[in-house]
C-alpha cells in the first residue's frame, strides 16, 4: 500500500509507552521516538524501580499510577491524556520495543490514510538459546499469518509491540488481557481497516526461557479466549496451517523447532482453556504477568 495521499499533514500523534518495572529497557523506545520528532508519554503503572526517573531524564512526560493496576488501566490514562491534549492518534510502543530507524514515522504515515483506523508493525524477537529459536518461529508464523489475512481480505489481527490507532475509534479500553486486539475490534466495528505494515519493524526481547515462553503464550491465548472470535492467526486453523507451511518453506531449518513449538503451544492452550473460566485468573493476567521472567535486550547491533 502506498504512503502517498494521506488524510492531512495535521494528524497529531502521541507516542505512548505503558510500563511496569522497565528501568533496564525504557530509555531505548523513548530515545527512538523523540529522535523521529514525536512527543512521548510514559504511564508508569506503579513501578518499584527507577522507570519514571529514567523516562523523565530521556525527555518523556510521565504519568504515574500509585499502584499496579494493569495494562488496560495504564492505556486508558494515556488515551484520556492524549484526548485532553487534542491529539488525533496514539502510537503505542512496548516498553522493551526497539523500533528500527524510521519505522515509527512510516507507521504514522500509514495511519494518516483515510481507510485505515489502526496499523501494527512487524515484531521480531532478539535472543539466543532454545527458547529464542522456538519463539522466533512462532513470531514468524504470526507475521506470515497477518500478511495472509491482508492478502485474502480477511480481518487483520491488531497485535504488536508497536501499533497506532486513531483516537476517534476509542472511548475506553475495558479490562482485558489483549488490549491491542480489543482496539482492533473497535476499529473494525467503525468500518475501518487494521493494516499490517510489514516494512515497519520493531525488535523486542525473545522469551528468556521455556517457562517464559509458555507463560507468554498462555497469557496471549487467554486474551484471545476472553474476547471470543479472535482474529489472531494462531486461532484460525486455516491461516495457521498455511502460515506455518510458508514459514518453513521460507527457511527450511526452522522445521527443527516445529515440534517443540507445537508442544508448547498445545500445553499453553490446554492450560489457558482451563484457567479462562476462572475470574481470579483472568484478573491476574490483565496485569503485568510475565514481567519478572524477561531480561533486557542489547541494542548495540540494532
Amino acid at each position: 500500500m502506498p504512503i502517498d495521499g494521506d488524510e492531512g499533514k495535521h494528524l497529531r500523534a502521541l507516542v505512548v509507552i505503558c510500563a511496569y518495572n522497565e528501568e533496564g529497557s525504557i530509555a531505548t523506545p523513548i530515545s527512538r521516538a523523540i529522535g523521529e520528532g514525536f512527543k512521548v508519554l510514559v504511564v508508569d503503572d506503579g513501578s518499584e524501580d527507577r522507570t519514571s526517573d529514567i523516562a523523565k531524564a530521556y525527555g518523556a512526560h510521565v504519568i504515574r499510577n500509585p499502584e499496579r493496576a494493569g495494562k488496560a488501566a495504564a492505556l486508558n490514562r494515556a488515551i484520556s491524556y492524549a484526548k485532553a491534549q487534542e491529539y488525533d492518534a496514539i502510537i503505542e510502543l512496548g516498553a522493551d520495543a526497539i523500533p528500527t530507524a524510521g519505522s515509527i514515522t512510516k507507521l504514522y504515515h500509514y495511519l494518516t490514510l483515510p481507510t485505515i483506523g489502526a496499523v501494527s508493525a512487524r515484531q521480531i524477537p532478539i535472543g539466543s538459546g532454545l527458547a529464542y529459536k522456538i519463539d522466533a518461529l512462532m513470531w514468524e508464523i504470526l507475521a506470515t499469518g497477518k500478511s495472509l489475512q491482508q492478502r485474502l481480505n480477511r480481518p487483520v489481527h491488531l497485535g504488536a509491540v508497536m501499533y497506532g490507532v486513531k483516537l476517534a475509534h476509542i472511548q475506553k479500553v475495558i479490562k482485558v488481557i489483549n488490549d491491542d486486539e480489543f482496539i482492533g475490534i473497535l476499529v473494525r466495528r467503525d468500518g475501518k481497516l487494521n493494516y499490517f505494515a510489514e516494512d515497519c519493524v520493531a525488535y523486542f526481547d525473545a522469551s528468556a526461557s521455556i517457562r517464559h515462553l509458555f507463560n507468554r503464550r498462555k497469557r496471549m491465548i487467554m486474551g484471545h479466549l476472553q474476547l471470543r472470535k479472535s482474529t489472531a492467526p494462531s486461532m484460525q486453523p486455516d491461516i495457521l496451517a498455511l502460515a506455518t507451511l510458508l514459514a518453513i518453506i521460507k527457511k527450511p531449518s526452522r522445521i527443527t523447532w516445529l515440534i517443540p513449538a507445537m508442544t508448547i503451544e498445545t500445553a499453553a492452550r490446554l492450560s489457558a482453556l482451563r484457567d479462562s473460566r476462572k475470574t481470579q485468573k483472568l484478573q491476574e493476567y490483565t496485569k503485568w504477568h510475565t514481567h519478572g521472567l524477561k531480561k533486557p535486550i542489547q541494542t548495540q547491533a540494532i
